[in-house]
């Protein structure tokens, strides 16, 4: 399967690798914190869209949107893109803070 946001997303983080700072590794740790913030704001979402098809099932007049295939499956495709994102966003944010963490050598006793 592919996923070209996650895919361009890595090969953006492995061309640019060697030219990023310190300053800028930093800043892309603010990707974790904005996923983690996105993952929570696409379930509260997507909780209310459960609700909703919910009640519009257990209603006598059936007006929801989710009614048919094609919209059902537009809404999960627009979920998958969703989350593909995020799950970049994160990969990005935790290589990047792993970059800041200093490198330490082991101890050679003789």
């Amino acid at each position: 399967m592919r996923r070209p946001i996650y895919e361009s997303m890595h090969l953006l983080m492995q061309r640019a690798h060697d030219q990023l700072t310190p300053a800028d590794w930093f800043q892309l740790t603010d990707l974790a914190d904005a996923a983690a913030s996105e993952a929570l704001r696409l379930a509260e979402v997507t909780e209310h869209i459960g609700h909703m098809v919910s009640d519009d099932g257990e209603s006598a007049t059936r007006s929801g949107f989710f009614q048919d295939s094609k919209n059902v499956h537009a809404l999960l495709c627009s979920l998958s893109s969703s989350l593909e994102s995020i799950g970049a966003m994160a990969e990005v944010g935790s290589y990047a803070a792993s970059q800041l963490i200093p490198i330490t050598q082991p101890e050679v006793k003789p």
